[in-house]
């Protein structure tokens, strides 16, 4: 299989783990899951046949876009579960957080294209632009998405060239800032997240609640799983939110441990595809959204196996192209059909080369 198949082939995959899933703890979500789908196809499919350099001539208007509904999202979004993260659209949601990684990834990969050597004045520029949507998201507020947000884009700041020192002081500011947050602007029921995933035992019936009967699932899965279907947390309904945020949980019961694993060994190869595509390609701005998108797929895979197994605590964040939902899927399309632009252009490079 070569490259520009096995991007898709691995996605093909994981849309095939969301159906069997899906089919068995939410069957009524899964012909809307299957439209999600075939929509998130064709804008795969469109993203990857426009020229990565065209995106990047579009990087700055998307910004300007992306930091504006992020925006309106805080006059006009409803509130759900919490947070003013969505704007109706009809019969639709949408959700401007999910497209901050791959916007601002093309943004600062043609900024960091200008500007090889950062100066001061350069460096502070470039933290604003991934300050702006963060900020917007954590006012939401969307603390896991702006966690993912901050983590995914992190390799931006090691690939620009300044000196070391400002990098001190940008990890300095940040453990100031989340100290700050802490103390002064998390709510109530996000600390009470935190403080419950350290003292689990004190809040079995309420904050952990959810933590407690994920583990149980993946657990009471064993080495083969119980079978599709033949769920005891999941098809009981003791497993909250089984089809998006615990759908791990969901798909290590019912396929065991061997299932687990092997989605796991999905978005490994998915992460191995976009870092061996940021190790190949010479563009800079390229080698800077690829590394961003295999950072972003490991922190967000990482860090919601890790809150289904009790590893961290739960924030919300879904499994890309598994959990239920539609926004997650259209934008998680979009980013990685820029990525599958990059190996079409090297693929066309490669054989005008052999020319």
């Amino acid at each position: 299989m070569t490259k520009r198949w096995l991007l898709p082939g691995t996605l093909f995959f994981l849309a095939l783990s969301s159906i069997l899933i899906l089919r068995s703890v939410a069957p009524l979500l899964l012909q809307r899951q299957l439209l999600f789908f075939a929509l998130g196809t064709g804008i795969f499919w469109l993203t990857s046949r426009i020229s990565f350099e065209r995106w990047q001539s579009l990087a700055w208007y998307l910004y300007g876009l992306l930091v504006g509904s992020l925006a309106l999202t805080q006059l006009i979004a409803t509130v759900t579960r919490g947070t003013k993260s969505w704007i109706e659209l009809g019969p639709f949601h949408a959700q401007p957080s999910q497209l901050a990684v791959a916007i601002s990834g093309l943004t600062i990969g043609r900024y960091l294209e200008r500007h090889k050597q950062l100066g001061l004045k350069e460096y502070v520029i470039l933290l604003l632009l991934i300050a702006a949507p963060a900020l917007f998201i954590f006012t939401e507020p969307d603390l896991g998405t702006t966690a993912i947000y901050a983590l995914s884009l992190l390799p931006a700041l090691s690939l620009s060239k300044v000196p070391k020192l400002y990098l001190v002081w940008t990890l300095t500011l940040g453990i100031v800032v989340v100290a700050l947050s802490w103390m002064f602007l998390l709510k109530p029921y996000q600390r009470q997240r935190i403080t419950s995933f350290i003292s689990s035992d004190e809040h079995t019936q309420t904050a952990s609640y959810n933590a407690i009967q994920s583990v149980i699932a993946v657990g009471s899965g064993g080495a083969t799983g119980r079978g599709l279907g033949q769920g005891t947390q999941s098809q009981l309904r003791f497993l909250p939110e089984r089809q998006t945020d615990f759908v791990f949980a969901s798909f290590a019961e019912e396929t065991g441990f061997l299932g687990g694993a092997l989605l796991i060994s999905l978005y490994a190869v998915l992460v191995g595809i976009c870092l061996s595509a940021a190790a190949q390609l010479n563009s800079l701005s390229m080698k800077v959204f690829t590394l961003i998108t295999a950072v972003m797929f490991l922190a967000q895979v990482g860090v919601n196996i890790g809150m289904n197994i009790g590893l961290v605590p739960i924030t919300g964040i879904t499994l890309p192209f598994v959990s239920y939902g539609g926004s997650s899927i259209l934008a998680l399309s979009f980013h990685l059909g820029i990525v599958q632009s990059t190996f079409m252009q090297f693929s066309v490079k490669e054989k005008l080369f052999i020319r």
